[in-house]
């Protein structure tokens, strides 16, 4: 396989929980199977490209009214000005509701109606990243799954869909609704005058400390085999749980947060070694944490 880049997006955070900013390319190290590599730090904002997948079948008929009214905060919070959107429905089947070069997303939302009675979680995540590789512009890759961390019936397979969304520098990222008769606890975030926030997506003083224990529990659920906990842990996203309209906006906002504050790092192996490279990332400051994802394939 020639030798490709390798994109790691990358949140360091302070021992209070407070994103840093102003890190430059000599405060990070990263490391590829144990072995340092020369990084390269991105230090433009490029635009986003986010594609929007939502479960649309009878499981979720309750919860569909208010996740048709979240397409405006997805544009202002996460999308940006500058980025573009796409908006995949699945149940049984996988449609494109609203493709990247036209339309609307808060009026294709506001179409959303309940219907079908499976949960093609993984064909609507191989159907994102055809969309996403298309996009030739710089900037941010983004898959955003809205619906229950469960999998009925895909062609698609979880390895498959993870190592191409890895390949393709895609980060995914999930708003869990819960399932019926299983355990549940929302992510309460409380983001004072979200609701306010700029275009770019966020206010500079979110407190991302916050988003810590839901990072956790994404390693361990994923441990479990929970699909969504997979694919959002291997690409360097997060799972966030929601069961109210304010508690999905400030989902929305806080993961807008974190992707751009972020610092996207890249490198080109010095290894081309087949099979799966572990990677690690230093910083420079004293208590830091640093969150990204943990490896990738290379065939």
């Amino acid at each position: 396989m020639p030798v490709r880049l390798v994109s790691v997006p990358t949140l360091v955070l302070s021992p209070k929980g407070a994103a840093l900013a102003d890190l430059g390319e000599p405060d990070f190290r990263v490391f590829d199977n144990d072995a340092m590599q020369r990084v390269h730090l991105d230090t433009g904002s490029g635009p986003a490209s986010v594609v929007v997948a939502v479960q649309v079948n009878q499981d979720v008929r309750s919860y569909l009214p208010f996740i048709a009214r979240v397409g405006s905060a997805i544009d202002a919070l996460l999308v940006g000005d500058r980025g573009h959107s796409a908006l995949i429905l699945y149940n049984e089947d996988v449609r494109l509701a609203k493709p990247f070069e036209s339309g609307d997303l808060r009026t294709a939302m506001r179409k959303i109606r309940p219907s079908g009675s499976k949960a093609h979680l993984l064909d609507a995540a191989g159907k994102a990243i055809d969309l996403l590789e298309q996009r030739v512009r710089p900037g941010w890759k983004i898959l955003l799954i809205i619906g229950q961390p469960v999998e009925a019936g895909s062609e698609a397979g979880l390895d498959s869909i993870e190592q191409r969304a890895e390949e393709r520098g895609i980060s995914i990222f999930a708003l869990s609704l819960p399932q019926f008769g299983g355990a549940f606890v929302s992510d309460t975030f409380s983001l004072q005058g979200l609701s306010g926030a700029d275009k770019e997506g966020y206010k500079a003083n979110v407190d991302l400390g916050k988003l810590v224990p839901a990072l956790k529990r994404v390693e361990s659920a994923a441990e479990k085999g929970d699909p969504i906990s997979i694919l959002t842990r291997t690409t360097g996203g997060a799972q966030l749980h929601f069961r109210k309209q304010a508690e999905l906006e400030d989902a929305i906002g806080i993961i807008g947060a974190e992707f751009r504050s972020s610092y996207l790092l890249s490198f080109t192996p010095s290894s081309s070694a087949a099979g799966y490279h572990r990677i690690k990332i230093e910083v420079d400051v004293p208590g830091a944490t640093v969150y990204a994802r943990p490896g990738y394939w290379r065939r």
